[in-house]
């Protein structure tokens, strides 16, 4: 994956979905890093978990790539859920309401557990 010295980003894959992994800040200057990661993710043809663990900063940019490719999953029968945001990741989606738009999970494995019983063919 790419580097930036704000941001990194890696891609795992877990039983039943993609997982990508940021570490950094998430801005204006760092979301191609971001855009790269999910689009890859994405295009492999299964669910997306993205794991904000390592975010320490997301701005209105990388709540905008987040909701372009978690339309482009629902548009191909699939879902995107984030897992484990920082508390001052959790406060802006809070604040955002954005776990109405993508769901948003404390743990990786209750993540995985969700995703699990969604077939993909089903996942609307």
């Amino acid at each position: 994956m790419d580097h930036h010295p704000l941001l990194n980003c890696q891609l795992d894959e877990a039983p039943f979905a993609n997982i990508v992994h940021p570490h950094g800040e998430i801005d204006l200057s760092t979301v191609p890093i971001l855009r790269g990661a999910l689009t890859t993710a994405v295009s492999l043809g299964r669910h997306v978990i993205v794991d904000l663990s390592d975010v320490s900063f997301i701005d209105s940019t990388g709540f905008r790539e987040l909701l372009a490719h978690r339309r482009i999953c629902r548009e191909n029968d699939r879902l995107m859920v984030l897992v484990s945001p920082k508390d001052r990741v959790q406060r802006v989606i809070d604040m955002l309401n954005f776990f109405q738009m993508i769901p948003v999970y404390a743990s990786m494995e209750t993540a995985q557990i969700s995703l699990k019983g969604v077939p993909l063919s089903q996942a609307r």
